[in-house]
This record gives C-alpha cells, sequence and structure tokens, in this order.
C-alpha cells in the first residue's frame, strides 16, 4: 500500500513539472495583435526568465507579450520558463494564424448628393459576416451595400470596416467626393418688344450644359436671344446637365408684352382745348436710356432720354409743331424688375 502511495505522490509530482511552463492567446489572424499570457506555474519556486520564440523568426523576453504575424499559416510559439533557481522548462504550441480579409469598396455617385457603396470585400479564409459603414457625417450603417444621402456637397472620409467568421477583421478609409445636383434657375436680362418678342436669358448657371424648352422648341443656347410670342403667356423651361450627367430644371412662365410692356396710348393730341399733354413715361422710377420717334417718313423728330423723356408734339431742333400723322417710337427703358426693354410702337399725332 505505501509503494503504491508513493508512486501515485510520485506521478504526480512528476505530472506538475512536465506541465510548469503554459500559455495562451487570444487572437489568431493575420495583421491583427496576439496577446499572448503566461500560464506557468512553479511549485516552492518563482519564474523570473521568460522566452519566447513565435516561429517567425520573432522573439521576445516580456511575460506576456504581444505579437503580430504579417502572412498566414500555422507557427510554432514556443515558450521556455526559467526559476529562480535556475530550472528551464518549455511548452510548444502550434497557432494557425488565419488570413484578414481584403476591405475594398467602390462609390457610385447618384447626384442628389446620394450615393450607392458596393462592397467589394476579398474574404480568404472565411466568408464576411458583418460590415461597419462610418459615413463621416454622424451617420452609420450595418448593410453590405447601403446607400445614403449626404446632406452637404463635399468631400467626404468614408470608412469601412468587416468582420469575417473567423473573428478576423480588415478596415479601409476611402474620400468620396459627393456630388450634388447642378445649379438652376434664370433671370431675363432684356426684351426686344416685337412680335414675336425676343428675350434674353440670364443663366444662374454659366459652367453646364443648356437647354431651354419653348413652345415645345427646343433651343441649345448658354446666354442668347430668344424669340417668344409676344401676346400669349409661354413656359420657359430650363434644363441643366452637369459634368457627372447629373440633370436638373426650372419653368418659368413668360408673357413679354404683359410683364415689360410700359402701355402707351395709340392716339396723342398736344392741345386739347386749354389742356396741354405730352406722350411718354409718367413713371419716375423708370430709367429712360433712350426715346425717339420719327414721322412717316422715316425722319427723326424727336430724340429724349431720362432727363427729358417726354414729346410735347413739336420738332426738338426746330421747335415748330409736326404735322398730324401717324409716327412710330423706339423706346429703350429699364424697368422695375431690372429688366432693359426695347419697345416699338405707332402712333395718331393730331394737332
Amino acid at each position: 500500500m505505501k509503494q503504491i502511495l508513493s508512486f501515485s505522490l510520485f506521478l504526480t509530482y512528476s505530472i506538475s513539472f512536465a506541465n510548469l511552463a503554459d500559455f495562451s492567446y487570444n487572437n489568431h489572424c493575420i495583421n491583427n495583435l496576439i496577446y499572448f499570457e503566461d500560464l506557468s506555474t512553479a511549485v516552492d519556486d518563482e519564474v523570473v526568465f521568460w522566452f519566447w520564440d513565435f516561429g517567425d523568426n520573432s522573439i521576445s523576453t516580456d511575460n506576456s507579450p504581444v505579437h503580430a504575424y504579417s502572412e498566414s499559416g500555422i507557427y510554432n510559439v514556443n515558450l521556455t520558463i526559467q526559476t529562480q533557481k535556475g530550472k528551464s522548462y518549455s511548452k510548444l504550441k502550434s497557432i494557425d494564424i488565419k488570413a484578414a480579409p481584403f476591405a475594398f469598396f467602390n462609390p457610385k455617385n447618384l447626384c442628389d448628393k446620394k450615393v450607392v457603396f458596393t462592397d467589394y470585400t476579398y474574404a480568404k479564409s472565411a466568408s464576411v459576416k458583418s460590415w461597419i459603414w462610418d459615413f463621416g457625417d454622424g451617420e452609420y450603417s450595418l448593410e453590405q451595400n447601403p446607400e445614403h444621402q449626404f446632406s452637404e456637397d463635399e468631400k467626404t472620409n468614408i470608412h469601412l470596416k468587416v468582420l469575417d467568421k473567423n473573428g478576423c477583421w480588415d478596415s479601409i478609409s476611402q474620400s468620396v467626393e459627393i456630388i450634388k445636383n447642378p445649379k438652376t434657375g434664370f433671370d431675363i436680362n432684356s426684351v426686344i418688344l416685337t412680335n414675336p418678342a425676343v428675350i434674353k436669358i440670364n443663366s444662374h448657371n454659366k459652367s453646364d450644359s443648356l437647354l431651354y424648352l419653348i413652345n415645345d422648341e427646343l433651343i441649345n443656347q448658354q446666354n442668347g436671344f430668344i424669340q417668344v410670342p409676344g401676346h400669349q403667356e409661354v413656359s420657359v423651361k430650363q434644363k441643366v446637365i452637369n459634368e457627372y450627367g447629373c440633370i436638373d430644371s426650372s419653368l418659368q412662365k413668360i408673357k413679354a408684352n404683359k410683364e415689360y410692356k410700359i402701355p402707351l396710348p395709340p392716339f396723342f393730341q398736344p392741345v386739347y382745348g386749354k389742356n396741354k399733354s405730352t406722350f411718354g413715361i409718367n413713371d419716375e422710377n423708370i430709367s429712360v436710356n433712350e426715346f425717339i420717334i420719327h414721322d412717316s417718313s422715316g425722319r427723326e423728330v424727336f430724340k429724349g432720354n431720362n432727363v427729358n423723356k417726354k414729346w410735347n408734339g413739336s420738332e426738338q431742333n426746330k421747335g415748330k409743331q409736326c404735322k398730324s400723322g401717324t409716327y412710330t417710337y423706339v423706346l429703350s427703358y429699364e424697368n422695375s424688375k431690372k429688366v432693359k426693354v426695347l419697345q416699338k410702337g405707332k402712333l395718331i399725332l393730331k394737332q
């Protein structure tokens, strides 16, 4: 009985010393930090020295080191410890380093500050099980191929982190340009009031391609004169296309005579009884550039401006009254909308 007990104690003692050196690790992915923890024990002694051989020509003498492998594969990790009494013990373990996924994505701009992101991550050892997208504007997504609406149209740093079924991860950051729709809108710079009227469009967008649709007629102009009917309302549709193919449009309704024409009477009698009158613009807020009147033979009888913008029925240079008859006028002015207008018309003069 004593022999059996002695053998048992000897076996326990031998096993304890045979397993004196030991360690654990908590990660096994390429390029990821692996934390090695020393689990060695000593009976009536103290471990004073550690020597780690990671199997990739790297070593460490730390108690519980941190190491990262740059290539996948199986590595033999050997830990050798030395006690205060000078005894050495070793432990060898094989560690399988898995290849991490290679994170990659492609952004596709959909205009109006919307982007679709397509994941092209390459998974070598195991399939990807989760995606974490950081759009750089405080918004996130866990979808594989998300679509995101941005509020600003400036370059944004997009970050993607992927995790595979082995627990290995990779990440990538990419600067993405956010594209907005092109600027639209236009003003009317000047109007020539003939029939049809001629308007000059001033687009708010000076750099992108422009198309105008007036009464089903397509006009490709940047800033040019366009004919519109002078006595009916028309819809002027503007379409703008930028270099990315993004399109936006605007619409204005125009009636040249109604919106821009200053009504002048077709009949003018300078003296009626004891009353005297003049022909011209009575609105002091309208700036007259030039006001010219011709008789039926085409001879100029009056030329005015913003200072002298009314005709009294006399020849300007000679001072004598003009004969009764039909006269034509050309009036150039700037209206209250800051649009320059060239207006032509006829009047009947009765003396």
